[in-house]
């Protein structure tokens, strides 16, 4: 007599596992994965386990080890208002037991992200964090480079000096450190000058804003414009020295935000750099339309300035 007694199989509830640590640098990304990824006891098979389509470089010790440039292993990358997100898949798919049709694991998709601020400058360390087996999203933040810096009369190298006389013309280039992300263009988003380091003290004068308006030309008449883009992820302008009225610190402080985004976005009217009568320099001159009035929400904040490094500032004296 044949007895049959039916089993039914439930997906296990996924328990979180420290297996699973991540680095996102400049240029690379670094994975280390336990064998004991499931945090069952039980060690994977190397050759289980890809990183997109790329298999595990140091497969001899209890850590598998993945690296890639940010834009390999079958990445993907998007773009969000504040980050650029670079995204891969690290993927385990369990093979039968020697030459048998037994599984004993179900297969597990961990979705790892990178994420660089588009306004930021900061230094971030490797994170370490933990994944679920079954279903798991794991974000590292790190940020772009960007630079402000007072430049030569011909633009090619950073100027040794910053004492200006008054009326002298002052070159100024913003830009984004690019490394192996995708190709990325540099914005302005505001400029404010001050007296003391503070970009919130008074006196305080506004020579960028409203994303990317420049306004000194506008109110003092002066020549101050954009120069047209020789590289994407460089921003030339230039300003006439001034000073404060009834100041006698002679020491002025320009602090800029600045922001990135794809060389394949467009430029719009919160992405942009526009001189006064408001042409654009690069894309439509269209886009420049709103500088007499609201081109969006600034998004300049205190605390961010204050405590992220969310600003790059030249000084003159």
């Amino acid at each position: 007599m044949i007895f049959q007694v039916p089993v039914k199989f439930e997906e296990q509830v996924p328990v979180p596992a420290d297996s699973v640590v991540v680095h996102c640098g400049e240029v690379k990304v670094t994975i280390e994965v336990k064998r004991n990824f499931l945090g069952n006891g039980q060690l994977i098979r190397p050759s289980d386990l890809t990183l997109g389509d790329c298999a595990a470089v140091d497969t001899e010790k209890l850590v598998l080890g993945f690296q890639t440039e940010l834009e390999g292993c079958g990445s993907t990358v998007t773009m969000t208002e504040e980050a650029i997100i670079y995204t891969f898949t690290l993927m385990y798919s369990p093979t039968p037991i020697s030459n048998t049709f037994i599984l004993k694991t179900n297969p597990v998709e961990v979705v790892i992200q990178c994420h660089y601020k588009r306004r930021h400058y900061v230094n971030s360390d490797a994170l370490r964090p933990t994944s679920k087996p079954f279903a798991s999203l794991m974000q590292v933040e790190q940020r772009l480079h960007f630079s402000l810096h007072l430049m030569t009369e011909d633009w090619q190298s950073q100027r040794p000096s910053s004492v200006y006389f008054l009326n002298d013309v002052m070159h100024i280039e913003a830009a984004v450190l690019r490394g192996n992300h995708v190709p990325l263009r540099v914005y302005v988003d505001s400029c404010v000058a001050t007296a003391n380091p503070d970009p919130y003290s008074q006196p305080r004068y506004s020579l960028i804003n409203n994303h990317g308006c420049l306004t000194d030309t506008k109110l003092t008449g002066s020549k101050s414009y954009f120069m047209p883009r020789s590289h994407e992820d460089k921003l030339h302008f230039q300003l006439k020295a001034f000073r404060f009225h009834q100041d006698d610190r002679k020491t002025l402080y320009i602090t800029c935000q600045l922001k990135a985004t794809p060389v394949s976005a467009p430029v719009d009217s919160e992405h942009k750099a526009c001189s006064f009568l408001w042409v654009a320099s690069g894309g439509d001159n269209k886009v420049c339309s709103c500088c007499e009035t609201s081109c969006g929400t600034q998004r300049w904040k205190r605390s961010l300035a204050a405590n992220d490094g969310t600003v790059c500032r030249s000084d003159a004296t």
